[in-house]
């Protein structure tokens, strides 16, 4: 009975993913050397051929392997197979369809050249969807398990798989920690910076929970043509901007709350209307001394009472 794979030696050395329609390479991995190389992510709805070597280093008579797909995946529109073996030396069983998901064949030695073309489960990466908000989750998805004699999975092929949105905000956050890295060593507020900082940790934490259409909203927040310079606190920096800034996170985070928990509104409205009202006397305030600052707060007060309302 075989036992290889149960260590750390490899029974699929290498393997590589082109996109069907394209043919464009999305990833190339040398097992045995550790060498990844991906040039595109691995979408769900899109169909993928995936091509792989086989080393099947020792006979073990009358024993027949197993090469099995997931469940996640289906036959592509191109193509009315799952499986293409280029090695014609490899002895297939009998009952070998090359139309299901699953072929066995014998434990010769030799080296084996097999592709799969295949279709990605379009939902797989939005498990659950409610009161309008969907869960968008990476899944590392086992495309491939080579199974031995006695059940044992011997080797697999495992890709992480995303949909657009999460390519959207992967895109964003790249260009978002970018502006960040760049504001640090520059002459920006610093005020500006650490509230730059907080909108991207809470964006992570956001698409860390799958509520990424809410993540790439907040990154969105962070569009302005020109971050403010660092002069030096003014008095009004130091006691009106923190609020603002404060207010206008507790703002998304309760719109935030709100989307994810429609069935306690009331608690919400009632955050809502405390921040409302504090807004309007900070307004007050403010409007005798900068009507800039006046303005922003009425502007960050109306998205508030929008949010009462809805």
């Amino acid at each position: 009975m075989a036992v290889e794979g149960a260590d750390d030696t490899h029974w699929i050395e290498e393997y590589q993913i082109k996109d069907l329609t394209t043919g464009r390479l999305v990833l190339s991995h040398d097992v045995v050397d550790d060498v990844l190389i991906q040039n595109a992510p691995v979408f769900a709805g899109e169909e993928y051929n995936l091509t792989f070597k086989l080393n099947v280093r020792q006979n073990i008579p009358f024993a027949v392997l197993t090469l099995s797909l997931s469940t996640n995946l289906f036959k592509p529109t191109v193509e009315d197979v799952f499986w293409d073996i280029h090695t014609l030396e490899m002895d297939l069983t009998e009952d070998y369809n090359p139309a299901e998901r699953t072929i066995m064949f014998s434990q010769n030695q030799g080296v084996y050249h097999v592709s799969v073309f295949c279709l990605i489960k379009s939902d797989i990466t939005t498990p659950s969807s409610s009161h309008g908000v969907t869960i968008h989750r990476p899944v590392d998805l086992k495309i491939l398990r080579l199974i031995g004699p006695d059940e044992t999975e011997l080797d697999s092929v495992t890709v992480n798989v995303i949909d657009s949105r999460i390519d959207d905000y992967n895109i964003l956050l790249s260009q978002k920690e970018a502006e960040l890295a760049e504001y640090r060593t520059s002459a920006v507020d610093p005020a500006y910076v650490e509230l730059f900082e907080k909108f991207v940790e809470l964006a992570k934490d956001e698409a860390h929970l799958g509520l990424v259409d809410s993540a790439i909203e907040l990154l969105n927040t962070l569009e302005v043509e020109a971050p403010p310079a660092h002069t030096g606190p003014s008095w009004m920096e130091q006691y009106f901007l923190p609020a603002v800034g404060g207010l206008a996170i507790l703002f998304i985070l309760c719109v935030v709350l709100f989307l994810r928990t429609r069935g306690k509104l009331g608690f919400v409205t009632m955050i809502v209307e405390d921040q409302i009202r504090e807004m309007e006397a900070l307004q007050m305030r403010a409007s005798r001394i900068d009507r800039n600052l006046a303005q922003r707060l009425n502007e960050i007060n109306e998205r508030l009472k929008e949010a009462e309302r809805s």
